[in-house]
């Protein structure tokens, strides 16, 4: 099989996932000085790892040639590993979709679209 052409991101697109990372990271160091509505520091670290890790597993299989595809086995090693797993752009990917979700998470909560108390009752506080 003929190799596949790598994926060339944009510069903008690249910049502007960037700036979603910086600002959803800016708005979690910022709860720390300024405590308003429901979602806190700690709160925040939570969604975002928990996120970031759901993310990453849905992220993994994209652009997956294994190695009987192409037919350079490695002797010893499992036919169905990937010849080039591309982990760098995937967690460059994972981190953006994750900021963009935590975004909208924070934007829902403190705004009060989303208000956890008539969910699971008053004693949820």
């Amino acid at each position: 099989m003929t190799e596949r052409a790598p994926i060339i991101v944009q510069p903008a697109f690249r910049y502007l996932g960037m700036f979603l990372t910086m600002l959803s990271l800016v708005i979690l160091f910022a709860q720390l000085f300024v405590r308003s509505g429901e979602v806190g520091f700690v709160e925040g670290i939570v969604v975002y790892l928990i996120t970031w890790w759901i993310v990453i597993f849905t992220v993994l299989p994209i652009r997956i040639q294994g190695q009987y595809e192409t037919g350079e086995i490695v002797e010893g090693s499992e036919p169905g590993a990937p010849v080039n797993p591309r982990l760098k752009e995937k967690a460059f990917l994972t981190t953006v979709i994750t900021s963009v979700l935590w975004l909208i998470f924070f934007a829902v909560m403190e705004l009060g679209i989303v208000d956890l108390n008539t969910l699971w009752g008053p004693e949820y506080r």
